[in-house]
């Protein structure tokens, strides 16, 4: 299997890094994996499921969204716009690679990231979310992590404890921008297949969000997994839900 590192820019012209494994030489279909909220492409969500799609003989690319991993910004910048912008850099990489097809996979934020960018790429084949957030702005406000908004837009800036960074602060531009992305009707846009998988047992993104976005996309299907916390695991096992997902990217191999 080739495995291969890549730095690219964004439309900011910052550098980004991924990672693109390729199983299969033929440049018909890759999946572009999308990490969560201050996560990086190495963090176990976005690597199993590469590894899933590898072992399918299914080509992936996860990427470090930037002020993340190996990108290059300030986490403190963040926005759902500016993500989805540097996944639509990724798309257009692997466009110019020569890929027939490309695919949409997000987990927890990744997941309305990839939402926002498969509004700006309708040629998207799939779409498959990992527990998302659909709506920034009931998560932020019903996050325990997050300073009152006042407080927020009266400083510019607040504090969240993070699994992947610790303390981090995070501009209140990032609260304006979830404003203009909040998906539960801006979804009917999306015509591509789309899979949602959460977890009933999910303490981090409620699972009405899901249930609501689901409504809203034409082809759109949810599975609720019971007993599966945020990351899908149930009594830590993560296997099934990684299967589910990828017998369903898998599907158009057959």
């Amino acid at each position: 299997m080739k495995e291969e590192k890549i730095f690219f820019k964004n439309s900011y012209g910052l550098k980004l890094c991924g990672i693109l494994e390729e199983p299969n030489p033929k440049k018909e279909r890759v999946v572009v994996i999308v990490h969560g909220f201050s996560s990086n492409k190495n963090r176990t969500s976005s690597k199993i499921m590469s590894e899933e799609l590898t072992r399918r003989g299914i080509n992936s690319f996860r990427i470090d969204l930037n002020g993340c991993g190996e990108s290059e910004g300030k986490f403190e910048d963040h926005t759902t716009t500016k993500a989805s912008e540097d996944t639509i850099a990724a798309i257009k990489l692997m466009k110019e690679r020569g890929y027939l097809r490309i695919d949409l996979f997000g987990s927890s934020a990744g997941g309305i990231t990839v939402m926002a960018a498969a509004l700006k790429f309708p040629e998207t084949g799939k779409i498959g979310l990992k527990a998302p957030v659909s709506n920034y702005i009931s998560q932020t406000l019903n996050s325990k992590t997050f300073e009152n908004t006042k407080n927020w837009k009266e400083k510019g800036f607040a504090y969240f404890l993070s699994a992947s960074k610790g303390k981090v602060k995070l501009n209140y531009s990032f609260f304006e921008d979830a404003q203009k992305n909040i998906m539960y009707d801006k979804v009917k846009n999306i015509t591509c297949p789309v899979l949602i998988i959460h977890g009933n047992e999910d303490k981090d993104v409620n699972l009405e969000q899901s249930k609501k976005v689901v409504e809203g996309f034409p082809d759109g299907s949810l599975i609720i997994l019971e007993g599966a916390d945020h990351a899908l695991s149930v009594n830590e096992d993560r296997e099934p839900a990684n299967k589910m997902f990828g017998d369903w990217f898998d599907e158009d191999n057959k």
